[in-house]
């Protein structure tokens, strides 16, 4: 009896769900203030951040995550507006970046000390790439934010990091989503954040649907300037009519242009993407991490992902949305955990 008593303790520990949490957070830019709200619902829940491992954005916010700052950090984000985002962009014209990226961390160090690394709570791991080897570069120790400032490096766009004999960039570029380099407990699940995904049949069928309703304008547009040139030559060669019935043409033409391009919309385009420098690049940074992240969830299978489509926010803008992001984030999040608990109450029965 006694030993049976130990069978069945021994089971339900076994099948008891675990808490500890060994959690990976993907590079995409503003999108990254989702991880803000996506942490915080983690811990509500009652998981436990065992460790934490990101690549740009994702090291940003992991490593004040790690440093135990995170709350400070988020008031700070949460009162930025625009202007001062802009004012956070020390530009510099140079051959190789047009941001130097000193201000920012400069802020952030005013709230958060400068650690080492190896002296944080849980153990962290960011990643940056090395612009000439195309070598990954994990830090896993020295000061926290060398290493946040070598992985949130986006070329072209930050000036390259000198460390050592490397010239480090944005880590994304090799691994943007660093499940592998996650420091496992043995008695943890693996959380990762992806905030650069793509539903391809969505954008295709948003793209379709822009592409008919411009050529529905074009071709409105076309047959208004054939009236309008028929009006025209009418007018001008048309000795039949008289001046006052070539004046009513003319005057009727005229009222229908001008109604025309008065109750002429502007489309919007559904996609983030518009013709500028930050969102082409934006747009090439997330396709490319889109891809490296998809193949790193596929190898590494984590019990829990979180995805954010990669056109949900991505203008330079969007650093100033840090509250609506990070609510969307937590959203997220708690969509992703009540999936898990679900399949593995069901699973256990």
């Amino acid at each position: 009896m006694r030993g049976s008593f130990f069978a069945i303790f021994v089971s339900l520990d076994t099948i008891a769900m675990k808490k500890d949490v060994a959690l990976v957070l993907s590079s995409g830019g503003p999108r990254g203030w989702a991880y803000i709200g996506a942490i915080e619902e983690l811990v509500s829940r009652g998981y436990s951040i065992t460790s934490v491992a990101g690549t740009s954005i994702g090291s940003l916010i992991g490593g004040i995550y790690a440093a135990g700052k995170l709350e400070e950090v988020k008031e700070w984000l949460f009162s930025l507006d625009a202007w001062k985002v802009f004012t956070l962009m020390d530009i510099s014209i140079s051959k190789n970046h047009l941001v130097k990226g000193d201000k920012v961390i400069g802020a952030l160090k005013e709230i958060v000390p400068d650690v080492n690394i190896e002296d944080l709570k849980i153990p962290y791991r960011a990643v940056a790439a090395d612009l000439y080897t195309g070598e990954e570069v994990v830090f896993d120790r020295g000061p926290l934010f060398d290493a946040i400032r070598a992985s949130i490096s986006i070329p072209s766009l930050f000036r390259p990091v000198k460390y050592g004999f490397r010239t480090l960039v944005d880590g994304g570029i090799v691994n943007t989503m660093p499940i592998d380099k996650a420091v496992r407990s043995g008695d943890d699940i693996l959380v990762a954040f992806d905030v650069n995904d793509v539903d391809v049949e969505s954008i295709r069928q948003t793209l379709i649907e822009e592409a008919r309703q411009e050529q529905s304008r074009e071709a409105a547009e076309e047959e208004l300037n054939k009236e309008t040139m028929n009006v025209i030559n009418a007018v001008k060669h048309n000795h039949s009519l008289t001046f006052s019935e070539k004046l009513r043409l003319a005057k009727d033409q005229g009222m229908k242009v001008l109604s025309h391009k008065l109750h002429e919309e502007e489309p919007e385009p559904e996609l983030f993407y518009e013709d500028n420098y930050y969102s082409i690049l934006s747009r090439t940074f997330s396709i490319m991490n889109h891809a490296l992240a998809k193949l790193a969830a596929e190898r590494f299978r984590p019990e829990v992902l979180v995805k954010m489509p990669f056109d949900a926010y991505g203008e330079i803008g969007d650093y100033a949305r840090a509250r609506e992001i990070s609510q969307a984030g937590r959203v997220l999040m708690r969509e992703a955990l009540d999936k898990y608990e679900r399949d593995f109450s069901t699973s256990s029965k």
